[in-house]
């Protein structure tokens, strides 16, 4: 079983996702104010179609919601998440 973790960067540009101690994907990000910006969200190659975006949004999404921020879905997989699911992101979604 994989130990998957969560980390936000230092300069708090990255929410990365570290499996087995690698940085194996982010997304990124910048606050601004309340505001949570997603850019984009890359993945090695190795973990690409195997949902580890969708944990990352979940992560991201449990950070928003614990730090009283609101997204701003600028990356194309996060808005369509967004759209695809608006009630699950109301409270959260910069529109």
């Amino acid at each position: 079983m994989e130990n998957i973790k969560f980390q936000v960067s230092p300069h708090q540009d990255e929410l990365q996702l570290l499996i087995d101690g690698k940085k194996s994907g982010y997304m990124s990000v910048k606050i601004d104010g309340r505001v949570l910006i997603v850019y984009y969200t890359k993945l090695d190659e190795e973990y690409e179609g195997k949902g580890y975006a969708k944990v990352l949004l979940d992560e991201l999404v449990r950070y928003a919601e614990e730090n009283d921020l609101l997204v701003d879905p600028e990356c194309e997989f996060v808005r369509q998440q967004f759209e695809n699911h608006p009630e699950r992101y109301k409270e959260i979604w910069h529109a």
